[in-house]
Order: structure tokens, then C-alpha cells, then sequence
């Protein structure tokens, strides 16, 4: 296995590409700092005394003629007029803030107190944050993925033992020798190699990239440990289900593993908040998920809730999966051999 490149990239090189990739893209979101917003501002408008006073506005006094000129040049962000209505050339975050702002001013009118006693600096809200960043999140995902990828070594497992795709399959089937025994100690190495690679990628990830993203040891690695139990087993249920060579059930593998990606958020957070929210069972089910989830529950969180659930769950889909493999390969035959 060791030797195979398709095993090397997909369990060794493939998540630390995905990891630099992370890092750039995430820290570059991460490092945007917000200026300050230039509004152009009628000169008779009645709350111009109170947009000078937020800090975050860089306000201007401006005809409405002078304002279009300067929304085309891009000098301004957008344009309050005498009425309260702005005027904008494209729409963007700087927009949505004055849009905000002036909203909240309308409110206040509204309720009849004076606009001059509101203090748009001060926050009246207490609250407790708890830390979260979200290129740890996606750092998570990424370790749940890859925990997975065992089903690699699985898949040369079961090809080791076919005839039909290995020499070493040839010999096998001609000898009395158990294919049980050799199918553990397949699974073992295989279990090992892949635990290898994910201490290489978070030894990549915290003293190359400087990613701090556990903080409990103990319950991370029993929960990647069970991802990486999962992953062997799913790629020899893959590799004893079909008689498509190496390369067809490394396809499907990658797959299967993409799509569970998928549904549990690692290419977008809308699409595991929908799935929550419509077919919350999927997310319960889906062992990408399970890890993640558990990742941040222990990591950020600090709660181990629900965790020893989804060391179940991925503790029963590693004894499904072999006994269903089992079955497969006890009732595969060879014409000659």
C-alpha cells in the first residue's frame, strides 16, 4: 500500500494540499478589515448632526447633483437624501450598514424620542461569546473527512484478496489459508497507516501552519480513531460489494466520501443549517457529520454531549460494514483460477 500512489495521495498529500488551501483562503477572510464608510449627505438633512457623530461614517455634505457624479466615481458609498432615502450605484456590505443605520434612526422616530439621546456607540446588550473561529470549523471538517480516508487502505485490502485483481489474491484463494485472518490483519495495518497520516497532518497543522484546533486531546483522538475505524471498514464493504478493479472503487469511495462531506456542511453552512432543520435524522446518521460535530462540541464547545452517541453509531458502522463484506466474499467464486 505503501508504495501505491493513488493510496499515498489520498491519505497523505491530498489533505495537507487541502489544509494550505484552508489556510490561505480562510486567513485572507479573516484578515479584511472594515474602513470607515463615506456618505455623502444632504445638507439640509435633520439627522446630519447624528451621522457625523458615528464613528464608522465618513460623512460629507453633498447636493443630490454632486452625489450622482461621486456614486459614478465611487468616492461615496451611497447618499442620504432630506427625506431618508438612500441612493446607491452598487449594492455591498458599506450599503447594507448605512441602510441599517438609517433604519434604526426611522424606528426611533417612530417611537416618538428624541434622536439626539441615542448613542450609536454604546452597546446595551450584555453577552457572553463563546471562542469560535471559522477556519477551525472548516478545520474540523476537514480532519472528519479525512479520518475516512482508510477506506483507501480498505479497498487494497479486499483487492489484495481477489483473484480476478491480484496476484496475491491468486495465491490466497489456492491456499487453505483463512481470508478472515488475513482481512484482520489487513484492516489492522490498514488502520495504523491511516492514523499515521492524520498525526502527520495535524502535526502539519499545528507547527507549520500554527492552527491551534484542539484543545482536548484525549476525546479528538478517540473520536478520529473511530472515524478512522469507520473509513477501513466502509472501503472493504466498497471493495467486497463489486468486482470493478482498484480504480473504480477508489472513485467510488471518493464519492461517497464527498457526498457525506457535503451533506454535512464542509462546502457551504447553509446546506447542513437546511438539512438540520428539514431531515435533522441525516445529520444524526451521517458519520462525517458525527465527527465534526463532536469535534466542535469538545474542542469549542468544551461539552462532551452527545459524543459518546456518535462513538456508537461509528462503533456500529464498523461492525455492519465487515459482517455485510463478509457475506460478499464468501459467496465469490472463480471459474479457473
Amino acid at each position: 500500500m505503501c508504495r501505491d500512489f493513488g493510496f499515498l495521495f489520498w491519505t497523505l498529500t491530498y489533505p495537507i494540499l487541502l489544509a494550505v488551501f484552508f489556510n490561505i483562503a480562510f486567513s485572507g477572510l479573516l484578515n479584511i478589515e472594515m474602513e470607515d464608510i463615506s456618505v455623502g449627505v444632504d445638507a439640509e438633512n435633520p439627522i446630519l448632526s447624528i451621522l457625523e457623530e458615528i464613528d464608522i461614517l465618513n460623512v460629507e455634505k453633498i447636493s443630490s447633483t454632486e452625489a450622482e457624479k461621486k456614486l459614478n466615481d465611487e468616492a461615496i458609498h451611497a447618499f442620504i437624501d432630506r427625506d431618508f432615502n438612500i441612493l446607491v450605484k452598487t449594492s455591498g456590505i458599506e450599503q447594507t450598514i448605512v441602510k441599517e443605520i438609517v433604519e434604526q434612526i426611522k424606528q426611533i422616530g417612530k417611537l416618538n424620542r428624541p434622536i439626539e439621546s441615542y448613542d450609536f456607540t454604546k452597546n446595551y446588550v450584555s453577552a457572553k461569546t463563546q471562542r469560535g473561529d471559522s477556519i477551525i470549523i472548516a478545520f474540523y471538517s476537514l480532519f472528519a473527512m479525512v479520518s475516512t480516508y482508510g477506506l483507501f487502505a480498505g479497498i487494497e485490502t479486499i483487492t489484495a484478496i481477489q483473484a480476478n485483481l491480484s496476484n496475491i489474491g491468486t495465491r490466497i484463494n489456492m491456499t487453505p489459508l483463512k481470508k478472515q485472518n488475513f482481512l484482520l490483519s489487513g484492516a489492522i495495518v490498514s488502520l495504523l497507516l491511516n492514523l499515521l497520516a492524520n498525526c502527520i497532518l495535524f502535526i502539519f497543522t499545528e507547527f507549520v501552519l500554527k492552527i491551534h484546533i484542539f484543545r482536548d486531546l484525549k476525546y479528538s483522538a478517540v473520536l478520529i480513531a473511530m472515524g478512522n475505524l469507520f473509513g477501513v471498514t466502509l472501503g472493504i464493504f466498497i471493495g467486497a460489494s463489486n468486482r470493478g478493479d482498484a480504480n473504480v472503487k477508489r472513485i467510488v469511495g471518493i464519492i461517497i466520501t464527498l457526498s457525506l462531506s457535503f451533506l454535512s456542511g464542509m462546502m457551504g453552512p447553509w446546506i447542513k443549517v437546511m438539512l438540520d432543520r428539514h431531515v435533522p435524522i441525516l445529520a444524526r446518521l451521517n458519520p462525517i457529520a458525527i465527527i465534526t460535530n463532536g469535534l466542535y462540541r469538545i474542542n469549542l464547545l468544551e461539552s462532551t454531549k452527545n459524543v459518546g452517541e456518535g462513538i456508537f453509531l461509528l462503533g456500529a458502522y464498523s461492525i455492519i460494514l465487515p459482517s455485510i463484506s463478509y457475506v460478499f466474499l464468501r459467496r465469490q467464486s472463480y471459474d479457473s483460477i
